[in-house]
Protein backbone atom coordinates (compact mmCIF):
# COMPACT_ATOMS: atom_id res chain seq x y z
CA UNK A 1 0.00 0.00 0.00
CA UNK A 2 1.44 3.50 -0.85
CA UNK A 3 2.21 5.97 1.76
CA UNK A 4 -0.43 8.41 0.14
CA UNK A 5 -3.15 5.52 0.68
CA UNK A 6 -2.14 4.70 3.89
CA UNK A 7 -2.20 8.51 5.31
CA UNK A 8 -5.71 8.48 3.49
CA UNK A 9 -6.89 6.04 5.60
CA UNK A 10 -5.52 7.00 9.04
CA UNK A 11 -6.83 10.60 8.63
CA UNK A 12 -10.20 8.42 7.78
CA UNK A 13 -10.54 6.40 10.69
CA UNK A 14 -9.94 9.97 12.78
CA UNK A 15 -12.67 11.53 10.91
CA UNK A 16 -15.08 8.83 11.13
CA UNK A 17 -14.63 8.47 15.05
CA UNK A 18 -15.04 12.24 15.62
CA UNK A 19 -17.96 12.72 13.63
CA UNK A 20 -19.00 9.81 12.05
CA UNK A 21 -18.89 7.90 8.61
CA UNK A 22 -22.15 9.52 7.34
CA UNK A 23 -21.33 12.97 7.97
CA UNK A 24 -17.64 12.74 6.73
CA UNK A 25 -17.08 14.22 2.68
CA UNK A 26 -14.43 13.58 0.69
CA UNK A 27 -13.38 17.03 0.61
CA UNK A 28 -12.91 16.41 4.61
CA UNK A 29 -10.53 13.50 4.27
CA UNK A 30 -8.89 14.96 1.67
CA UNK A 31 -7.88 18.04 3.41
CA UNK A 32 -6.90 15.95 6.38
CA UNK A 33 -4.53 14.08 4.25
CA UNK A 34 -2.97 17.55 2.57
CA UNK A 35 -3.97 16.15 -1.12
CA UNK A 36 -6.60 17.38 -3.59
CA UNK A 37 -10.05 15.76 -4.29
CA UNK A 38 -8.56 14.38 -7.27
CA UNK A 39 -5.78 12.83 -6.19
CA UNK A 40 -7.87 11.38 -3.16
CA UNK A 41 -10.40 10.18 -6.21
CA UNK A 42 -7.45 8.12 -8.10
CA UNK A 43 -6.74 6.36 -5.11
CA UNK A 44 -10.24 5.34 -4.26
CA UNK A 45 -13.34 6.25 -5.95
CA UNK A 46 -15.71 6.82 -3.40
CA UNK A 47 -16.09 7.04 0.27
CA UNK A 48 -17.58 3.74 0.16
CA UNK A 49 -14.17 2.26 -1.18
CA UNK A 50 -12.65 4.33 1.48
CA UNK A 51 -14.86 2.87 4.46
CA UNK A 52 -13.96 -0.74 2.69
CA UNK A 53 -10.19 -0.37 3.17
CA UNK A 54 -10.15 1.16 6.42
CA UNK A 55 -12.13 -2.18 7.36
CA UNK A 56 -9.93 -4.26 5.33
CA UNK A 57 -7.10 -2.66 6.99
CA UNK A 58 -8.73 -3.14 10.73
CA UNK A 59 -9.52 -7.04 9.49
CA UNK A 60 -5.97 -7.89 8.57
CA UNK A 61 -4.59 -6.53 11.55
CA UNK A 62 -7.51 -8.68 14.02
CA UNK A 63 -6.14 -11.79 11.79
CA UNK A 64 -2.82 -11.12 13.02
CA UNK A 65 -3.65 -11.10 16.13
CA UNK A 66 -5.85 -13.76 16.26
CA UNK A 67 -2.92 -16.15 14.73
CA UNK A 68 -1.12 -16.02 17.31
CA UNK A 69 -3.33 -17.92 19.28
CA UNK A 70 -1.46 -21.55 18.94
CA UNK A 71 2.06 -19.61 20.12
CA UNK A 72 0.59 -18.92 23.62
CA UNK A 73 -1.77 -21.72 25.43
CA UNK A 74 -0.88 -20.96 28.89
CA UNK A 75 -1.88 -17.97 31.08
CA UNK A 76 0.39 -15.56 29.82
CA UNK A 77 -1.43 -16.70 26.36
CA UNK A 78 -4.82 -15.18 28.04
CA UNK A 79 -2.46 -12.10 29.01
CA UNK A 80 -0.62 -11.13 25.59
CA UNK A 81 -4.12 -11.80 23.98
CA UNK A 82 -5.79 -9.13 26.03
CA UNK A 83 -2.81 -6.54 25.55
CA UNK A 84 -3.31 -7.36 21.87
CA UNK A 85 -6.80 -6.47 22.09
CA UNK A 86 -6.31 -3.43 24.04
CA UNK A 87 -3.91 -2.12 21.92
CA UNK A 88 -5.89 -3.04 18.37
CA UNK A 89 -9.31 -1.09 19.84
CA UNK A 90 -7.65 1.81 21.07
CA UNK A 91 -5.95 2.19 17.92
CA UNK A 92 -9.11 2.17 16.36
CA UNK A 93 -11.64 3.50 18.50
CA UNK A 94 -13.48 4.65 15.41
CA UNK A 95 -15.43 1.57 15.09
CA UNK A 96 -16.89 2.52 18.28
CA UNK A 97 -18.45 5.51 16.85
CA UNK A 98 -20.09 3.62 14.01
CA UNK A 99 -21.42 0.27 14.53
CA UNK A 100 -24.96 1.29 13.48
CA UNK A 101 -23.44 2.77 10.80
CA UNK A 102 -21.81 -0.23 9.57
CA UNK A 103 -24.95 -2.43 10.53
CA UNK A 104 -27.23 -0.52 8.16
CA UNK A 105 -25.16 0.30 5.29
CA UNK A 106 -22.31 -1.85 4.95
CA UNK A 107 -23.53 -5.49 5.66
CA UNK A 108 -20.23 -7.28 3.99
CA UNK A 109 -18.01 -5.92 6.58
CA UNK A 110 -20.86 -6.18 8.88
CA UNK A 111 -20.57 -10.11 8.69
CA UNK A 112 -16.85 -9.69 8.60
CA UNK A 113 -16.31 -8.33 11.90
CA UNK A 114 -19.37 -11.35 13.00
CA UNK A 115 -16.64 -13.49 11.84
CA UNK A 116 -13.69 -12.27 13.37
CA UNK A 117 -15.95 -11.76 16.87
CA UNK A 118 -16.74 -15.67 16.44
CA UNK A 119 -13.03 -16.73 16.07
CA UNK A 120 -11.99 -14.45 19.31
CA UNK A 121 -14.71 -15.83 21.03
CA UNK A 122 -14.01 -19.25 20.07
CA UNK A 123 -10.35 -18.78 20.96
CA UNK A 124 -11.82 -17.75 24.53
CA UNK A 125 -13.26 -20.89 24.96
CA UNK A 126 -10.49 -23.03 23.90
CA UNK A 127 -8.36 -21.03 26.42
CA UNK A 128 -10.63 -21.80 28.82
CA UNK A 129 -10.76 -25.59 27.86
CA UNK A 130 -7.24 -25.76 27.94
CA UNK A 131 -6.58 -24.49 31.45
CA UNK A 132 -9.38 -26.51 32.66
CA UNK A 133 -7.13 -29.86 31.47
CA UNK A 134 -3.84 -28.35 33.06
CA UNK A 135 -5.58 -27.47 36.41
CA UNK A 136 -5.32 -23.68 36.12
CA UNK A 137 -8.63 -23.39 36.23
CA UNK A 138 -11.40 -25.30 37.92
CA UNK A 139 -13.71 -27.41 36.25
CA UNK A 140 -17.13 -26.04 34.84
CA UNK A 141 -19.45 -25.58 37.78
CA UNK A 142 -22.53 -26.79 35.61
CA UNK A 143 -22.73 -27.20 31.91
CA UNK A 144 -22.56 -24.17 29.80
CA UNK A 145 -21.50 -21.60 32.35
CA UNK A 146 -17.96 -21.31 31.03
CA UNK A 147 -19.84 -20.66 27.56
CA UNK A 148 -21.47 -17.79 29.11
CA UNK A 149 -18.23 -16.95 30.70
CA UNK A 150 -16.61 -16.54 27.36
CA UNK A 151 -19.11 -14.59 26.02
CA UNK A 152 -18.92 -11.95 28.84
CA UNK A 153 -15.07 -11.62 28.38
CA UNK A 154 -15.71 -11.01 24.75
CA UNK A 155 -18.67 -8.49 25.65
CA UNK A 156 -15.83 -6.69 28.13
CA UNK A 157 -12.95 -7.06 25.78
CA UNK A 158 -15.29 -4.94 23.00
CA UNK A 159 -17.11 -2.31 25.25
CA UNK A 160 -14.62 -1.51 28.12
CA UNK A 161 -12.56 1.11 26.46
CA UNK A 162 -16.03 2.92 25.23
CA UNK A 163 -17.89 2.38 28.22
CA UNK A 164 -14.82 4.45 30.09
CA UNK A 165 -14.58 7.42 27.53
CA UNK A 166 -18.32 7.88 28.10
CA UNK A 167 -18.18 7.44 31.94
CA UNK A 168 -14.74 9.77 31.37
CA UNK A 169 -12.81 7.43 33.76
CA UNK A 170 -8.91 6.52 33.04
CA UNK A 171 -8.21 4.21 29.83
CA UNK A 172 -4.72 2.51 30.29
CA UNK A 173 -3.83 -1.28 29.59
CA UNK A 174 -2.99 -2.26 33.32
CA UNK A 175 -6.38 -1.12 33.94
CA UNK A 176 -8.37 -2.50 30.93
CA UNK A 177 -6.24 -6.35 31.89
CA UNK A 178 -6.80 -6.16 35.44
CA UNK A 179 -11.04 -5.82 34.83
CA UNK A 180 -10.32 -9.27 32.52
CA UNK A 181 -8.75 -10.99 34.60
CA UNK A 182 -11.01 -10.15 37.46
CA UNK A 183 -13.48 -12.35 35.33
CA UNK A 184 -11.59 -15.30 35.51
CA UNK A 185 -9.84 -15.45 38.64
CA UNK A 186 -12.96 -16.79 40.43
CA UNK A 187 -12.42 -19.80 38.68
CA UNK A 188 -8.98 -20.77 39.11
CA UNK A 189 -7.19 -23.60 41.36
CA UNK A 190 -4.38 -22.92 43.87
CA UNK A 191 -1.97 -23.94 41.13
CA UNK A 192 -3.19 -21.26 38.58
CA UNK A 193 -3.02 -18.43 41.72
CA UNK A 194 0.19 -19.35 42.60
CA UNK A 195 1.09 -19.35 38.51
CA UNK A 196 -1.09 -15.79 38.09
CA UNK A 197 0.51 -14.22 40.99
CA UNK A 198 3.89 -15.24 39.91
CA UNK A 199 3.78 -14.45 36.12
CA UNK A 200 0.87 -11.48 35.49
CA UNK A 201 -0.34 -10.19 38.69
CA UNK A 202 2.93 -8.45 39.62
CA UNK A 203 2.65 -6.44 35.92
CA UNK A 204 -0.72 -5.39 36.79
CA UNK A 205 0.52 -1.97 38.14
Amino acid sequence: MTDTKQRIIGVSETLFFEQGIANIRLQQIADAAEISVGNLAYHFKNKDAIVVAVYENLFLELSNILSQFLMYNQLDGFDKQFSALYNFYKQNNFTFNNLWEIERNYPEIQQEWLSAANKVLLQFKKRIEYNVQNGRFMPEPWKGSYDSLAQNLLLNVNCWIPQQMLRKKPINESLYKKHLWGMLYFIFTDKGKNEFEQTIATFLV
